[in-house]
């Protein structure tokens, strides 16, 4: 066979392949009914700060690579150390590896162990972080993904009730868009903030419509040599520590996601130094509608944030924020801005009513599913008949 021929096959087998991609992914898969958002509604008020206790805040961060991603393929487990010993060295009391497609079981003797994993493998970056995770799910789609192929994939992911689900970085490569916030369902958080960006664009379109996702902030880290990468962005999650506590306090919102200013450090003795400085957070109450934060030191500002990402109210130079929350309101979320520009990020109270926190579900469309799967049928049946014909007549 000559280099022609084995070009021309290739070529054929890259061209076959793709074609019964797309097949799967824009025609066969699941069509969705995707009822029409709307704002949290209901006489009652969901406040996942309920009796949490103060001694309670420990710092975690669930989403960072040793292995099976670019700039660190082919490490030991020398660099699975070499992260748990930087991040214990923050102070960090929970310190998961999320490898892409990998289970990473390096930290799975301590109680507070969470079996966790990236997944997605495609270029636009689709992709969550699956934490309790028994086994990886390969299922994924290589081309840009439909509202409907990006529904798919998370109902698929949350066939096991346990797991709790984040979606991460979701403007990367505009992986997630707007309206996708509007209408996706059944997953538990979204990545607020990593080392590099902020998300909350993404997050209040997610609470306008009604969504209750809570929030979550790790680094995303893919190394430590670079200032930037690690302890940057974390999770304060009021919990104790054992598995369990864990994936509830961040089911439920126990938790505050934090954005680190590292800017203005060269050093990480210099960070460590700045971490030990940051505000602790003395309690989060509700009584009398009346939403209140206290910390121990001033701030620059204390923010409350409600419907379509409107600030309602902001304190300046102050150590305590408080909000009275109206019938208007439909969620308030607080944003705590320290003195050298870290952000903390408290999960929303919002609005339900008192059978579930949302009646929002997009629903399996069988009628239009089958219409497109029959379609293709209909046409792989004539294609293969129209071909018998020509061959017997030729």
């Amino acid at each position: 066979m000559n280099l022609f021929k084995i070009i021309e096959y290739f070529l054929f087998g890259v061209l076959v392949f793709i074609l019964v991609a797309l097949i799967l992914q824009d025609v066969v898969n699941v069509k969705y009914t995707f009822p029409e958002q709307h704002a949290f509604k209901g006489e009652h008020l969901f406040n996942p700060y309920r009796n949490i206790d103060s001694t309670k805040w420990k710092i975690a961060n669930f989403h960072a690579h040793t292995r099976f991603s670019p700039g660190n393929r082919g490490k030991t487990d020398k660099f699975d150390q070499d992260l748990n010993s930087f991040y214990k060295n923050f102070g960090y009391a929970i310190i998961n590896i999320s490898d892409y497609q990998r289970i990473n079981t390096y930290e799975n003797k301590n109680g507070w162990y969470v079996p966790v994993y990236e997944h997605g493998y495609q270029f636009f970056k689709n992709h969550q972080l699956v934490l309790n995770a028994g086994k990886v799910s390969w299922l994924d789609y290589f081309f840009r993904q439909t509202l409907n192929n990006k529904q798919f994939i998370i109902n698929h992911l949350k066939k096991d009730t346990t797991i709790v689900l984040t979606i991460v970085h979701p403007n990367y490569r505009e992986a997630y868009s707007f309206n996708d916030f509007k209408y996706l369902s059944n997953y538990n958080c979204l990545e607020i903030a990593n080392n590099e960006r902020v998300f909350t664009s993404c997050y209040d379109t997610i609470l306008s419509a009604g969504h209750p996702v809570f929030l979550m902030a790790d680094d995303d880290a893919h190394g430590l040599t670079k200032i930037n990468e690690a302890c940057s962005s974390f999770n304060l999650i009021n919990t104790d520590m054992v598995k369990d506590s864990i994936l509830n306090s961040l089911a439920t919102g126990r938790s505050i996601g934090v954005k680190f200013n590292i800017s203005s450090f060269k050093t990480n003795e210099e960070k460590k130094a700045g971490l030990l400085k940051l505000p602790e957070v003395n309690s989060i109450t509700f009584k009398n509608d009346t939403l209140t934060v206290s910390l121990n030191q001033y701030v620059k500002s204390i923010k409350f944030i409600g419907q379509k990402g409107t600030e309602k109210k902001r304190m300046i130079n102050c150590s305590t924020g408080a909000y009275f929350f109206s019938r208007q309101d439909t969620y308030i979320r607080t944003e705590i801005e320290c003195n050298d520009g870290t952000i903390y990020f408290l999960n929303p109270l919002f609005r339900y009513n008192w059978i579930r926190l949302t009646d929002y579900a997009p629903s399996y469309d069988a009628l239009r599913t089958w219409a497109w799967r029959l379609a293709v049928l209909v046409v792989l049946v004539l294609t293969f008949m129209i071909r018998k014909h020509k061959r017997v007549n030729v």
